[in-house]
């Protein structure tokens, strides 16, 4: 049943764009399913045409527009697109007015977030993002929202053009899409960085991509974990993604897993409910020793007498 609500929403989508000559295609994601899409039009225009058709309620959309021209606008402010910018609006309970420039060529890709999957996606971020942003994530704001518009960087553009060729496999391109829709993200929402700003000291988009890595170890942390798998849940290179974590975090991403699975041993001995054999093998060790080694590194006492280090002082100094 909701698959059918979604294909019948997929429909109405289409049919914004049933005007114009070129073509709409939906690349990955979908708005009702994943609370997210990235979606493509390339098309002349040849009249009038009203863009906003295609904008969903309770949603923000960032607009990487590659060629032609485009304005949105509301009552009290609006968004130029020029070739090779970028740049965000959102609906709250008023509507947003869209139109694109007839008479020349256009290809741009959208990202469409709902207001939920982006809260979700930038929980612990909210104290960076520009002001009106975290009103309107918060249901703050009946305004329209419209950002300012900021040439495409070199990163984004190399994401960009990598995707437009149309070189990935399905399931490859799902990742490469989400990426590059949380990096598009990342570039606009944020407040400029500044080098005296202590408590943000790397850019959003290097700390979206940490956070998306915390995320999948902790979900993942009982069981091998391949780098190679981890920077293709990210987007990054192996090795990018180890050298970016390791200076954000100030440990490599091993030692991370290793402390998350100590952390988790030392929870299920505290509650009672496992001994030291079980924990170790609830939290991935396949061996005693090796489990014994590192829970004495990581909590300074031998996982026997945890939590209660003092048993085996007191043992000790018997007679």
């Amino acid at each position: 049943m909701f698959r059918a609500k979604t294909m019948n929403l997929l429909k109405v989508e289409e049919g914004a764009w049933k005007d114009i000559s070129g073509r709409w295609r939906q690349l990955a994601g979908g708005f009702y399913s994943h609370g997210w899409s990235l979606e493509l039009v390339e098309s002349r225009i040849d009249g009038p045409f009203d863009w906003a058709k295609s904008f969903h309620h309770n949603s923000l959309e960032i607009c990487i527009n590659n060629l032609g021209h485009g304005i949105v606008y509301s009552d009290h402010s609006q968004l130029e697109f020029r070739p090779g910018t970028v740049g965000f609006y959102a609906i709250a309970k008023k509507k947003l007015n869209a139109q694109r420039r007839a008479g020349e060529y256009t290809q741009f890709v959208t990202v469409e977030w709902s207001r939920s999957a982006l809260a979700k996606e930038l929980k612990g971020m909210e104290e960076w993002l520009l002001p009106p942003v975290k009103a309107w994530l918060e249901g703050k704001r009946e305004e329209p929202l419209i950002g300012s518009p900021r040439p495409i960087s070199p990163s984004l553009r190399s994401r960009l053009e990598s995707l437009l060729s149309g070189s990935f496999s399905q399931p490859s391109l799902a990742l490469f899409a989400h990426a590059l829709s949380l990096e598009a993200a990342a570039e606009v929402l944020f407040e400029p960085n500044q080098a005296d700003v202590k408590m943000c000291p790397f850019s959003p988009a290097h700390k979206l991509i940490v956070e998306k890595a915390k995320e999948y170890l902790k979900e993942h942390f009982t069981s091998s974990i391949r780098l190679h798998d981890l920077a293709r849940h990210v987007g990054v290179s192996p090795s990018y993604l180890s050298r970016l974590f390791s200076k954000e975090t100030g440990m490599s991403i091993s030692d991370y897993v290793r402390n998350l699975r100590i952390e988790k041993a030392a929870e299920l001995l505290k509650r009672g409910d496992y001994n030291v054999t079980e924990a170790a093998f609830a939290v991935g060790y396949s061996s005693l020793s090796y489990f014994s080694k590192v829970f004495c590194q990581v909590m300074g006492c031998c996982p026997c007498v945890y939590p209660s280090p003092k048993r085996l002082v007191n043992k000790r100094s018997t007679p």
